[in-house]
């Protein structure tokens, strides 16, 4: 007798025909998973792996140990599984990315940095390490670099000295080991300009200047641009000479200590780039 709607009872393994009650098949086998799930969320955290990620050494693709068990004695064997698996998970040789993943990781948590320039931060300093081979000193710096050519990617305007200040980062090692990673790391497709103007916000914002200052400030800097007088210098740097140079001709005048402080520069590149400005650009100002 052929059944034409039949049903699989999950509970008891037994097919079932809807119209007749007769069980056609039974002893089946669940081919389910072995948990069950009381919520959405429990569903969610138990039926799909973790997402791929290059901000962990494992891409996100490492087993976690359930410790979320009432029972104590299950509880308690999963808690010694879990920090088993913790200690096997990292071999000798990847210490060292991890504890720079560690350092990236941190400084992007403590600017608040979009995930797109996490993972993408994460991708450069893969990279570093597999050309460089640095030492373990050095990895903070390396992680501080990589954020910083992310954000750029990524058009995040994001302050080089604040990052390696609030990080207690030597200057000169970082500029000395971004000079490096420039010369013999390909990082082609990272790198992109990024407009002074949008440091300009913050910097106006800072000093309590007027909308005028602000868009004298990025006249200014687009002439700039025209002229290719911004490549390969600082745009914090420019932005805050160009805000220096306007509050001046607006009387709105701010010493270059507080536009470098509110720049998070130091007073000599206002120095330097407010001199190249003058140098290069005709300023008139009428009255």
């Amino acid at each position: 007798m052929s059944c034409s709607e039949p049903v699989f009872n999950q509970e008891r393994g037994e097919v079932v025909c809807a119209d007749t009650g007769e069980v056609i098949d039974e002893d089946r086998i669940s081919l389910g998973p072995d948990w069950r799930a009381h919520t959405h969320d429990e569903w969610n955290r138990r039926a799909h792996t973790s997402a791929i990620t290059h901000t962990v050494h494992d891409s996100g693709l490492s087993t976690e140990i359930d410790l979320s068990i009432r029972e104590y004695r299950e509880k308690t064997k999963n808690k010694r599984l879990a920090l088993l698996q913790r200690r096997i998970r990292v071999n000798k040789s990847e210490r060292k990315i991890v504890e720079a993943l560690t350092n990236l990781n941190q400084i992007c948590t403590h600017f608040a940095l979009p995930d797109q320039v996490r993972e993408t931060s994460a991708m450069i300093l893969r990279r570093i390490l597999l050309v460089l081979q640095p030492k373990a000193n050095k990895l903070q710096t390396l992680a501080a670099a990589s954020i910083v050519l992310a954000a750029r990617k990524h058009g995040v305007p994001i302050r080089i000295r604040e990052v390696i200040s609030r990080f207690g980062i030597d200057e000169e090692e970082y500029w000395r080991l971004i000079s490096e990673v420039y010369n013999k790391v390909k990082l082609d497709e990272f790198k992109v300009y990024v407009d002074p103007r949008k440091f300009l916000p913050q910097i106006v914002s800072n000093l309590n200047l007027s909308h005028q200052v602000y868009m004298l400030s990025a006249r200014l800097i687009d002439v700039l641009k025209r002229n290719g007088l911004t490549e390969g210098k600082d745009p914090a740097g420019i932005a805050a000479a160009a805000v220096y140079i306007a509050s001046i001709i607006l009387d709105e005048k701010k010493t270059q200590k507080q536009v470098a402080q509110a720049a998070n520069v130091t007073e000599v590149t206002i120095r330097n780039r407010y001199r190249d400005i003058l140098d290069k650009v005709s300023i008139t100002v009428r009255i």
